[in-house]
């Protein structure tokens, strides 16, 4: 092997190490608060402990990186909001977009979590605070949107939808789609009100769900 083939499958295993051990991070994350160690998370991963160490000094360099990681998910919500024809077809992409990112990636509520403890400025919303006031703006302007509600209200409401992590996979999609239909009803100012999705969430249905939730625990 050259000495320029040495160095690409270098960068090749340095790629899928690190790639596996965030991907094993995340993993613990969507069901656990209490860090991992690096020997446990090295398991996790199938890789090393020395391996681990080389590519992360410490568990914080490992949710510093995986939350940069992940964060870059919330592309695809601008990107949704982008391409709506009125502002206030953004606010309800803005709304399920960031439902349907924390839905697939349930670690992001922890993590954002843990990035505040290691830096209390952390500000997970503040790369897009202006784009999100200009859109509620604009949502107001149309007649839309209610008067008082703002970016945070909108933002908030979503965060908490999407982390209704631990649902019965059977049942998820409907209860998350009729609280979905609920906080946008609540959000117009024209008082109109539409049907909720799927039929109403019965005493059976809520049984189901705390059974699950005591049978699949987050810890």
């Amino acid at each position: 092997m050259c000495a320029a083939e040495r160095v690409r499958a270098e960068r090749v295993e340095v790629r899928r190490s690190r790639d596996a051990i965030l991907a094993a991070a995340e993993r613990h994350y969507a069901v656990h608060d209490a860090d991992p160690t690096m020997a446990q998370l090295a398991h996790l991963a199938n890789v090393g402990t020395a391996t681990l160490y080389r590519r992360f000094p410490s568990i914080d360099d490992v949710i510093r990186a995986l939350h940069g990681r992940l964060v870059a998910e919330f592309g695809r919500v601008e990107a949704a909001v982008a391409a709506q024809p009125t502002a206030w077809d953004g606010v309800v992409a803005l709304v399920t977009a960031i439902i349907d990112v924390l839905q697939e990636h349930p670690a992001i509520p922890r993590l954002n979590r843990k990035m505040v403890a290691l830096d209390d400025d952390q500000q997970f919303s503040a790369r897009w605070a202006d784009q999100l006031d200009a859109l509620i703006v604009a949502a107001q302007a149309e007649g839309m949107l209610r008067p008082d509600a703002n970016a945070n209200d909108v933002t908030f409401a979503a965060f908490r939808i999407g982390s209704y992590s631990n649902l019965p996979p059977d049942d998820a999609d409907r209860i998350i789609g009729r609280q979905v239909g609920i906080v946008l009803d609540g959000l117009r100012a024209d008082g109109v009100r539409h049907p909720l999705p799927g039929g109403p969430i019965g005493p059976d249905e809520v049984h189901r769900v705390f059974r699950y939730e005591v049978s699949h625990p987050v810890e």
